[in-house]
């Protein structure tokens, strides 16, 4: 039976193989379980903990997901993306139960690390998992419908954290790991690495995929040497990094720029759920029709709408401002972000797969933690300087996309020499 060229959302829930449904509720449940980044905080200061040594866990924390993304990518190109899930949800459940017994603080400090490291290990292996289980004419859709669980998971789950807590912070440390445990289990199900059948982003068998390697690629062992060969990749994750940067200011700086225009802290929670609840509702739909442009042509626009979202918020102070702005940013959101999570993949040679979307996870996080520190910073001496810098990256990250994707309509690409 022919496959439509651009599915719609019927079609792609209905064309879904067992394996990447298996994926996406896994990754909901995951989701709906992972609140003890949020409440690591009120747990510890709970438990007697210093601020500072509740400020290094919470450090350990974070420096653990990235660390765990990139060691994720490695294992899962080396042991395969069902080992990988596994191992990474189990070990992830067992530290998690093991954490509310500890009473030393360095002890968990590590333990908070190792948590961060092992429950974010997976995300290569599962976005990988999803390019090769998932026709190349429907990535787009489908990555979209695995940042619909994910979303939905993250939402949700500080909700139900709030009512464990209300019974205890043991329970919500359980409830976490079984959640982690639950996937692990559930992972055992998906195929293995060498029953996956590897298509590159034409469709081709996985020798083919890998006759397109450049020299300098293909001559290298599996490393994270070997993906920094690919120039156009690098380039295209320097772009990621200043993307990340302008997005991120939506929960950093636009906190300061809502309070300072006059309103409660309440109204910059209330721009927050709208972005949340629009993107819910309304990213599959608009991923229907967009994933008819080519990857370069998505991700431009969607960069260009997330900018221009922000320097908005130059226009006035007024509450009808704020929420054109939300929405404008939220928009490319909604366009760019699923072609931007499934692109690294489809473009890897498959044997590269986890680091390359490992890489670009890291780049992604890059921008992340320095947009905050940046904006704050600019803020405190001229606070509408920051949306003009918004501006300013934008132009750099619609550029460095631009540069390094292609624009044909069928979106092949091969890794370019050095």
């Amino acid at each position: 039976m022919a496959v439509e060229e651009h599915p719609s959302v019927i079609q792609t829930l209905r064309g879904m193989s067992r394996p990447v449904w298996l994926l996406l509720i896994g990754t909901l449940i995951n989701r709906l379980g992972s609140f003890l980044q949020v409440y690591l905080v009120l747990y510890l200061t709970d438990r007697g903990f210093s601020t500072a040594s509740t400020g290094f866990a919470l450090g350990a924390f974070g420096v653990g997901t990235v660390v765990g993304v990139i060691i994720g990518g490695s294992v899962s190109d080396r042991l395969g993306y069902r080992h990988t899930i596994v191992g990474s949800m189990l070990v992830a459940g067992v530290l998690t139960v093991v954490l509310p017994h500890l009473t030393n603080i360095a002890a968990v400090v590590g333990v908070v690390g190792a948590v961060g490291l092992t429950s974010q290990a997976y995300r290569p292996a599962a976005s990988a998992l999803l390019i090769d289980l998932t026709p190349p004419e429907r990535h787009i859709m489908v990555f979209a419908a695995y940042r619909l669980a994910y979303n939905v998971g993250t939402v949700a789950g500080p909700l139900l954290g709030a009512l464990l807590i209300t019974y205890s912070y043991e329970a919500m440390f359980y409830c976490n790991a079984i959640a982690l445990v639950a996937f692990g289990l559930l992972a055992f199900s998906l195929p293995k690495h060498s029953e996956v059948a590897h298509a590159s982003p034409s469709g081709d068998s996985e020798e083919v995929a890998d006759a397109r390697e450049s020299p300098e690629t293909a001559g290298r062992p599996a490393s994270y040497l070997a993906v920094l060969t690919d120039t156009r990749f690098i380039v295209f994750n320097i772009a990621m990094i200043l993307g990340g940067m302008v997005y991120i200011q939506s929960i950093s700086t636009l906190a300061l720029q809502v309070t300072a225009a006059g309103h409660a802290p309440g109204f910059y929670a209330a721009l927050l759920s709208i972005n949340a609840f629009v993107i819910t509702c309304l990213e599959l739909p608009i991923t229907r029709f967009v994933q008819r442009m080519t990857d370069r042509a998505t991700v431009a626009l969607g960069n260009i709408l997330v900018g221009a979202g922000m320097m908005l918020y130059l226009a006035g102070p007024s509450a009808a401002v704020l929420v054109v702005a939300t929405l404008v940013w939220t928009a490319g959101e909604m366009v760019g972000t699923p072609t931007i999570t499934a692109y690294p993949g489809r473009i890897a040679p498959p044997r590269l797969r986890g680091r390359y979307i490992a890489l670009s996870e890291f780049a992604t996080q890059v921008g992340y933690a320095a947009g905050p520190a940046l904006g704050v910073a600019l803020w405190a001496v001229w606070p509408a300087g920051v949306w003009w810098l918004c501006g300013a990256l934008t132009v750099l990250a619609v550029f460095g996309s631009s540069v390094s994707m292609p624009g044909a309509a069928d979106r092949n690409r091969q890794p370019l020499d050095s």
